[in-house]
């Protein structure tokens, strides 16, 4: 984005360089004052947007930055919101988001969904989303494969924020509550393929119990969460853990299969 304001500017100073000659004997250094002018008062503009630490940042960038992660995106929750069920405002929607059944959706207040997201909604409840839930990029939400069995619906509650990649496999109810951080990479399935008397596991036919993350639960990068897991409040799971059975509130567990620590 800076790049885009000095070319413009660099534009105009070819034009206006020769005209200053005649007024300044320096056109050059009349252009970088103003340029320096301008800069500064951008900076001042955008100031009561900062948060404290960026003050040594140049005020074009952090003008390019606003206009990416908020302008834009919000520009396409504006476009979006019409075809959701429910949406709070504002929603912020990153470059090829592809929304299957929009109408099953319902979303709060300043909720973020990142670039490359892909949500299958068509389920029974729908998948909702609390106030200020982040999804970042390239995750992948799954409600169902076929038309002929729709997975039950997710909710996920205000203040969560879901990692880079994630995969939500909703078949069974998947339930995340409020005020939780999901790592890069994991993977909640809600659903289990049958097994036969003889061992052997079915193509087609899926038990589904659901997933339910209590609130304020840390699930660190690359976990998987499997069907029937039940987790309480503030639990804490280590990265790259298989959860193949519940634990109570207030557990740190890690490992392949998880144990309580």
């Amino acid at each position: 984005m800076r790049n885009v304001f000095i070319n413009c500017l660099n534009g105009c100073a070819s034009t206006f360089r020769p005209l200053t000659k005649g007024i300044c004997p320096d056109g050059n250094a009349l252009w970088t004052e103003l340029m320096v002018q301008f800069d500064e008062g951008l900076r001042r503009y955008l100031g009561r947007f900062r948060n404290q630490g960026t003050s040594n940042v140049p005020a074009s960038v952090l003008l390019g930055w606003y206009l990416r992660k908020g302008f834009f995106p919000g520009l396409r929750g504006l476009l979006k919101t019409p075809f959701l069920r429910s949406a709070g405002s504002p929603l912020f929607v990153g470059r090829g988001v592809r929304l299957s059944y929009p109408s099953k959706v319902v979303v709060g207040s300043s909720c973020a969904i990142g670039a490359n997201v892909i949500i299958n909604a068509f389920s029974v409840e729908g998948v909702v989303l609390g106030d200020r839930v982040t999804i970042r990029e390239n995750g992948w939400i799954q409600c169902s494969s076929h038309p002929s069995n729709p997975g039950v619906g997710l909710a996920i509650g205000s203040n969560t924020y879901i990692g880079p990649s994630v995969i939500l496999g909703v078949g069974g109810k998947l339930a995340i509550g409020k005020d939780c951080q999901i790592g890069a990479g994991c993977t909640f399935i809600s659903e289990n393929h049958q097994v036969d008397e003889d061992g052997v596991a079915s193509a087609s036919e899926v038990e589904r119990i659901g997933i339910t993350i209590g609130d304020g639960c840390w699930i660190g990068h690359r976990a998987s969460i499997l069907d029937g897991v039940i987790l309480g409040e503030n639990c804490i799971v280590g990265a790259g853990a298989v959860v193949t059975r519940s634990f109570p509130a207030g557990s740190k567990i890690a490992g392949v299969p998880a144990r309580a620590l």
